[in-house]
This record gives structure tokens, sequence and C-alpha cells, in this order.
């Protein structure tokens, strides 16, 4: 498994990513994407030449999708590895992981969310601060 923190990944930004999305995940700290695709081939004996001819995808989409150089993906090439690697869910080949109190606060926030339709109040302050951003007043 392939794990790439938040904090590298906006270090490693891209150029056409504007600030409000890179400081927006930014306030996600600690948390990583893990990449699983390597260990789904090695689980099912097959090289990523193998997974690129059972997908018809080029053996560099496959290289770049395993080692999180390419994490762009889209809908068609996703459920063509889900349906060459017979998996039923993208945690299966992707996942975020949150560090602990991070998760459990998203947990209670949620919840609150949901049941009051309230948004939580550092939702609140994040939506207004993007919005000042936006506009230029911050």
């Amino acid at each position: 498994m392939k794990k790439m923190k938040v904090q590298d990944l906006l270090q490693s930004g891209h150029s056409l990513m504007n600030n409000i999305v890179m400081d927006t995940a930014g306030l996600l700290g600690e948390a990583y994407f893990a990449i699983k695709i390597d260990d789904l081939l090695k689980e099912r004996g097959i090289t990523q030449k193998d997974l690129a001819q059972m997908t018809g995808m080029r053996v560099g989409t496959i290289s770049e999708l395993v080692n999180g150089k390419g994490i762009s993906i889209n809908k068609v090439q996703l459920f063509a590895l889900m349906a060459a690697l017979r998996v039923k869910s993208i945690d299966d080949l992707y996942e975020m992981k949150f560090p602990e109190d991070l998760e459990m606060t998203f947990e209670k926030e949620q919840a609150e969310w949901k049941s009051t339709k309230e948004m939580p109040v550092a939702v609140k302050e994040m939506y207004k601060n993007n919005v000042l951003k936006s506009s230029g007043l911050l």
C-alpha cells in the first residue's frame, strides 16, 4: 500500500489548483490517501502489465496509478479496474485515512448536521472564510 499524506500532496500541489481548494484540503492535517492497487496485484499474482492488458489501459497509466504519480482517474477507468480485479468498492483500490481525533470530530459533526440540518460551527467558519477569499476580501 502506498500512502500519500495530504500535506505532501499540498506541497506538490497541481499548479492549476486554486488556493481555496488547497487551504480546504489542508484542514485534513495528517490524513493520507492510501493506494492499494499494488497489494491487490500481489494478492492475485498478476503484474501491472497483466492488469494493463486486462483493462485496456497503458502499462504506463497502471504504473502511475499504482505509484501515486497519476492520481487522476476517470470513472470508466475506475470501473475497468474494479471489473478486472473483481472488487466491489472503491475502498478496495483507494482509501482516505484520517487521524483518530479528526475522524471522531467529523463523525460527531456529521451526525449533528444530519439531525439538526444546521451546519456545524467549523463548517460555517470555513464556508465564510472561503467566500471572503474568493471575493478577494480576505
